[in-house]
């Protein structure tokens, strides 16, 4: 589900003023899809335990200074029947 929230800065990472940005939040899912999420894998490849991987997950810390490209201010649009996702 897409939210709004602070662009605040952590472990010491200056602020910015646009103030908040557009997030995904994982948290009203169940833990077993979070867990898909953060380890980036299709439905699929995820209900196979054995599923080789082609490529290893691509996280990386934000930085909201480094990553303005990516800070959205408002949600995207979304299209009905798919219940906030973009």
């Amino acid at each position: 589900m897409w939210t709004l929230l602070p662009a605040s800065p952590q472990r010491g990472q200056l602020a910015l003023p646009a103030g908040i940005m557009a997030v995904y939040d994982l948290g009203r899912l169940p833990y077993a899809e979070q867990m898909r999420w953060r380890t980036q894998r299709c439905p699929v490849h995820a209900a196979t335990p054995g599923a080789a991987d082609l490529a290893l997950a691509g996280w990386e810390v934000f930085d909201p200074l480094l990553h303005t490209e990516h800070i959205h201010t408002r949600l995207p649009h979304t299209t009905p029947g798919r219940h906030g996702k973009a």
